[in-house]
């Protein structure tokens, strides 16, 4: 179960002696959810790195997992992440609670079990206190379990504030779809981001009384939804739908928060972990938001594309009349709660419904690398507003069509060189420049509207055209645009397309002549729909 960082350069510096010194000797470790549990240790006291935590800190956070993991509330949520352990056990005796809190809860002041005294801990080297098995350490064998350990073992031994760091996991992640989300980032201090930001959410829906009847949404849950309990008829802990959208809408906004005053390198690549510790179906679903894609959700939040990302980031489907907050337990628990007749659609948000643009954005790499067809029918459908038909092609109105949007995503997501780049923008103004000064519509429709076999032939019509005064283009620069080894020759087109309305609406053009707004051509409202379904 040992695992070590893909990436040790990022913690070096920032490891500690362990065992030196008066503190805790947390560190980070590569291992994705000790790295998690340790981060939400560090919001839980306003620190900035695992270094900074005292034992007062541990004492602090153990604290606040005793009485709010024996509190009842969050039975539903810790019961997937720590099967049978203590807290999920309302009938176990006060010896066993109180010696499980000794040993685990509190493990920093715990003295070494007798089996791990003689153990280096498997996560930091460290002096082992505590021997964890699945109770403990979610995804591991159950007790007494010998499943390929080295020497027999049938345990992990770990460092006391290791375990402590692994038992408040929770509180740094989000209970989503039944099971554990947690988020770590190659980049310490975007796990840190993450694990507050759901510290808080968690801490603020312990402060909230469950709903005592049922409803689309309810007061004071604004990022996730109650889960109703089929068998007990009443509402239990919340959980957030919709896991892969909600990481990349909180991407977006830790981005805009702290992003702008972070001067540091990037990129960073996240990945998020959905694992359901539960004797009744465990299960681990891994989903990896690449660098790349980081770095473009992280820029395009920024002010120069702030607006056509707005777009992006708020095509979160409405509730509809099936109840999303209908638990996992049974088909019994999901009875619709419907809208009354006459309502006006509940809009969708993060945490309550998902959001195809982000499904789509991560589904991108979901084959263990780039799919480059994916990424390009991102760009079209979510960006560009492109829409293929059987007839031509036409444009619905996305709401980000941006060449600035646009060409952030070629470059970090698609990998495209800023050279050609540069000279599809440059090839498209020409055209736009010519259908301009001619009133070439027949140009303009060819571009945008007819079937892609047909937009060569508008092309050299307009080439011959232009040889009466100045050529339109070259042979190098129509090579530099149109052939190239990936083959996007269809992509190439789209972008063309987008910057030659950009630099119409520029010159005027449009008002000139309002009937060639390519928003004209704009889908029926149940076609744009299924698209958005599809």
């Amino acid at each position: 179960m040992r695992v070590t960082s893909r990436h040790a350069e990022l913690y070096q510096g920032i490891v500690g002696d362990m065992g030196s010194g008066e503190g805790p000797a947390l560190r980070w470790t590569g291992h994705a959810l000790v790295d998690v549990g340790t981060a939400g240790l560090c919001a839980f006291a306003g620190r900035k790195t695992p270094g900074e935590l005292t034992l007062e800190d541990l004492d602090g956070a153990s604290d606040f997992m005793e009485s709010a993991y024996y509190g009842g509330a969050l039975g539903t949520y810790l019961s997937c992440v720590f099967m049978n352990a203590s807290f999920v056990q309302p009938a176990e005796g006060a010896a066993k609670k109180a010696a499980f809190i000794e040993q685990y809860v509190r493990a920093h002041r715990a003295p070494p079990q007798a089996k791990v005294a003689d153990l280096p801990c498997a996560f930091s080297g460290g002096p082992a206190t505590s021997a964890m098995v699945r109770t403990h350490l979610p995804l591991f064998s159950g007790e007494d379990v010998m499943n390929f350990r080295p020497n027999g073992e049938t345990f992990v031994p770990v460092a006391g504030p290791f375990v402590v760091a692994i038992m408040f996991l929770p509180m740094a992640s989000r209970r989503s779809e039944g099971g554990l989300l947690a988020v770590h980032a190659d980049d310490p201090s975007l796990t840190l981001r993450f694990a507050r930001r759901y510290l808080e959410d968690n801490r603020r829906l312990l402060q909230l009384a469950l709903p005592t009847t049922r409803a689309m949404t309810h007061a004071g849950f604004d990022r996730e939804q109650p889960s109703w309990d089929a068998t007990k008829k009443r509402y239990k802990f919340a959980d957030a739908k919709g896991p892969r959208s909600l990481v990349v809408h909180d991407l977006t906004t830790i981005a805009a928060e702290a992003m702008p005053n972070d001067a540091r390198p990037r990129p960073t690549a996240v990945t998020a972990y959905l694992l359901s510790n539960s004797g009744q179906g465990p299960s681990l679903e891994i989903f990896q938001v690449p660098s790349g894609v980081v770095a473009f959700v992280a820029q395009a939040s920024a002010a120069p594309t702030a607006a056509a990302w707005k777009a992006v980031s708020s095509r979160f489907w409405p509730l509809s009349g099936q109840d999303e907050s209908a638990g996992e337990d049974s088909a019994a628990s999901k009875k619709p709660a419907r809208k009354k007749k006459g309502d006006a659609p509940i809009p969708g948000r993060a945490g309550w419904t998902r959001n195809p643009a982000f499904e789509d954005l991560v589904a991108i790499y979901d084959a263990g690398f780039l799919d480059r067809g994916a990424a390009a029918r991102w760009l079209k459908r979510y960006v560009l507003g492109r829409s293929d038909r059987q007839k031509g092609s036409a444009y619905a109105d996305s709401g980000a069509r941006s060449w600035v949007l646009a060409g952030l995503f070629l470059r970090e997501v698609l990998g495209m060189k800023e050279g050609r780049i540069k000279a599809i923008r440059a090839f498209a103004d020409k055209l736009a420049d010519w259908i301009h000064r001619k009133t070439d519509k027949r140009l303009y429709r060819g571009l945008l509207f007819a079937p892609h076999r047909e937009v060569r032939g508008a092309l050299l019509r307009a080439h011959q055209q232009s040889a009466k005064e100045q050529l339109l283009f070259g042979l190098d620069e129509f090579r530099d645009v149109w052939l190239h080894d990936d083959g996007d020759q269809y992509l190439v087109r789209d972008l063309i397309c987008i910057r030659v309305v950009e630099r119409l609406y520029e010159l005027g053009y449009f008002k000139q002549h309002p009937d060639e707004v390519p928003e004209a051509e704009r889908p029926s409202e149940e076609e744009a729909t299924e698209e958005a379904r599809a």
